[in-house]
C-alpha cells in the first residue's frame, strides 16, 4: 500500500509540473463568428494553441431570437443549435467530427428521442459522435413568454 502512495504522489507531482507548465503557455483565441451577438458576456469560442476549441452552450436563438418555427418545437431547436455549433467549429477551423466532448441541456427529457434523431445526423456513416452528458434543468437562457429555449448544447473539439 505504502508503495502505491508513493508511485500516486509522484505521478501528480510530475503531471502537476507538466500541466502548469503548459497552461502558461497557451494562447487563446476567441472565436467570433461574423454576425454572432452573444446574449451575455462571453465568446461563442475559444482556441487554445495546443489545438482544443473551448465552444460555448448553443441556443436556437437566429439574429437574436427564436425563430416562430421553431417556438415549442425541439426538432427545429435542435437543428439551429447544431447549426449555430456548426458555425463556431467552422470560424476556428474545426467540424463535427473533431469533437470531442458534447453537453446537452434539456428542459424536458421526454424530448431526448426527438434530440438524439437530430443530432446524430451530424456524424456521417462510420464517424464517432464525441463522448456526451444529457441533463434535464429547470430553464435555459434565452427563454420568453411563447417562445422557451428548450435545449442547449456546448462542445470541446480537438485537432
Amino acid at each position: 500500500m505504502k508503495m502505491i502512495k508513493t508511485i500516486a504522489v509522484g505521478l501528480l507531482t510530475a503531471g502537476s509540473a507538466f500541466t502548469t507548465g503548459a497552461i502558461a503557455e497557451d494562447v487563446r483565441t476567441p472565436i467570433l463568428p461574423a454576425g454572432s451577438n452573444p446574449i451575455a458576456p462571453y465568446s461563442p469560442g475559444i482556441k487554445l494553441s495546443n489545438g482544443l476549441l473551448f465552444v460555448s452552450g448553443q441556443i436556437a436563438y437566429v439574429k437574436g431570437a427564436i425563430p416562430d418555427e421553431a417556438k415549442n418545437d425541439i426538432t427545429a431547436q435542435t437543428k439551429i443549435v447544431m447549426e449555430n455549433l456548426r458555425t463556431v467549429l467552422n470560424e476556428a477551423g474545426y467540424d463535427f467530427d473533431d469533437a470531442v466532448r458534447a453537453t446537452v441541456y434539456l428542459t424536458d427529457m421526454g424530448n431526448y428521442g426527438a434530440f438524439n434523431k437530430v443530432y446524430g445526423t451530424y456524424w456521417g456513416e462510420g464517424k464517432s459522435p464525441p463522448s456526451r452528458v444529457a441533463v434535464e434543468v429547470g430553464a435555459l437562457p434565452g427563454s420568453k413568454p411563447g417562445a422557451p429555449t428548450m435545449v442547449e448544447v456546448s462542445m470541446v473539439a480537438a485537432k
